[in-house]
């Protein structure tokens, strides 16, 4: 939203500033003024770039998790509901009942920048820099992604501006015209992802997630849920979780599926702007049409770009690693292995072990990386091997603590289980545990009972370990009938087969 702001700030200030200016140069020298007035006058041509500015600083150091961000999010937030209230403090003195709108989102953001924050649950900050070779992208353009895609899009809203001159056509103010850009943004998310959604489903792949800013569906335990994230209502951003059905599932048809978000932008971009500059469409709905066109096609492009923003890569890179013949490429067919197994009859003892270690070889950090441990894990848990599942799940940790501390809390939950069960260490356990409260898991599934048995069990708390296992297995046992969720119950059974033991021990 900051960035939105400064990219249609910019003009508007050059152009305001600039005829303030003029109009001071060729004011009537007849005309004496109060000392008031000729503070107004020096202070009036820099507001409106002391603000664009201050939006401008905001955004760069949210972006880049500066220490400062706080502040400057609590001055950006501000300006928007200053905005608002300033006609209260002028003559007639009225309230601007138009843009209530804008007041919510200043609100929001004061609320969301001045609540106290928190380190992530191990008191490390995440690392966030990390080189993951081969994955088709350059840490000179990761890092300048950012900027070139706001310069492109500040040159985007300019060619419209002028566009709308040339025809005669109203321009918004600063106001409704960052509150546009901005629904005008969940559209083109929204396309993209169905864009994604209706080709993997055309070719056979199965719709696990689909999320549109602060809209999110997911399926959680086999069965679809709906979540309003507050923390995403101002962001332009989106996923699609879509899965193969089988473990041979044709990468072909998966670069079908990951072309169509970028097509269904240009596509719909391009017949807006057909619409709009051949002057088809009604006359107050060419100008927002204008805007959804150009936007559409200079996000559509740039998404082709291989780049990538914290774990996220955008499409073209993910072309590119599908398609590679190295540890990506591995990468790629293992995580679409481990997805089919969600809807398909495939184990953890069914995936491709050397594939995972071939990738794990290079991708050693971040999510990625963590993901690759934790599947070796799960395969040698599968196969009864406890020792080389435990130097897996030893790995996977190491990864945790230096760079993907940030990963959910189903990830960690292996942690507990695996410390308990393999390990056999009461304190490894305890403290993987205090990560997994740590992390405020929103809904208790059969993943979190099942660790809880298995620290309670490790801590020879037997019968509460008893009851933490009924609740595990009782959900585990409403689970669809497929291998994933096949692998949860053969880990009660697991952990049941210890406890029994335990109980039938002597004193």
């Amino acid at each position: 939203m900051f960035a939105l702001a400064f990219v249609i700030g910019v003009p508007i200030a050059v152009t305001t500033t600039s005829n303030i200016l003029s109009s001071m140069r060729h004011r009537d020298p007849s005309v004496h003024l109060s000392v008031g007035w000729w503070l107004l006058l020096f202070v009036l041509p820099w507001v409106m770039p002391l603000q664009t500015a201050v939006f401008g600083v905001a955004w760069w150091t949210v972006f880049r998790e500066k220490r400062s961000a706080r502040a400057w999010g609590i001055a950006a937030s501000m300006v928007f509901i200053l905005w608002v209230l300033l006609p209260l403090f002028m003559t007639p003195h009225f309230f601007w009942t138009g843009e209530l709108l804008l007041l919510g989102v200043g609100t929001i953001g004061l609320v969301v920048f001045a609540w106290p924050g928190r380190l992530t649950d191990n008191g490390k900050p995440v690392q966030k820099t990390w080189k993951l070779p081969g994955d088709g992208t350059s840490t000179l353009v990761n890092s300048a992604v950012q900027i070139v895609m706001i310069l492109m899009c500040w040159r985007a809203y300019n060619w419209w501006t002028e566009w709308l001159g040339n025809n005669d056509l109203p321009a918004p103010g600063f106001i409704r015209g960052t509150l546009q850009l901005a629904l005008i943004g969940l559209l083109i998310v929204f396309l993209h992802e169905s864009g994604h959604t209706l080709v993997g489903v055309l070719v056979g792949m199965k719709l696990r997630a689909f999320i549109v800013g602060p809209f999110q569906w997911r399926i959680r335990e086999g069965k679809w849920e709906f979540h309003f994230e507050p923390r995403q209502i101002l962001a332009t951003s989106g996923a699609t979780g879509v899965i193969p059905t089988r473990a041979d599932f044709p990468r072909p048809l998966q670069l079908c599926m990951l072309v169509a978000g970028v097509l269904i932008n240009a596509a719909t971009g391009i017949l807006a702007l057909a619409l709009s500059l051949l002057a088809v469409a009604p006359i107050q709905g060419r100008a927002p049409m204008a805007l959804f066109g150009v936007f559409s096609v200079v996000i559509g492009t740039m998404n082709l770009v291989p780049f990538r923003i914290g774990d996220s890569y955008s499409d073209g890179a993910q072309i590119y690693q599908l398609f590679s013949k190295g540890p990506w490429g591995d990468y790629h067919r293992v995580i679409g292995l481990a997805g089919a197994g969600l809807v398909s009859s495939v184990r953890p003892r069914d995936y491709d072990i050397n594939a995972i270690h071939r990738a794990a070889q290079s991708i050693a950090q971040g999510r990625q990386g963590l993901l690759l441990r934790l599947l070796a894990y799960s395969y040698f848990l599968d196969c009864a091997d406890l020792e080389k599942a435990g130097d897996e799940l030893a790995q996977a940790g190491t990864i945790y603590n230096e760079s993907a501390s940030d990963a959910p809390v189903d990830f960690v939950t292996a942690f507990v289980f695996g410390s308990a069960y393999i390990w056999r260490n009461r304190d490894f356990a305890r403290g993987w545990w205090a990560h997994v409260e740590a992390k405020k898991p929103a809904s208790l599934n059969s993943d979190y009972w099942l660790a809880h048995a298995a620290l309670l069990w490790i801590e020879n708390d037997l019968q509460s370990a008893r009851e933490s296992l009924e609740k595990a297995r009782s959900l585990a046992q409403e689970l669809p009938a497929s291998g994933a969720y096949d692998f949860q119950r053969y880990q009660c059974t697991l952990l049941s087969n210890v406890l029994n033991a335990a109980a039938a021990a002597p004193d």
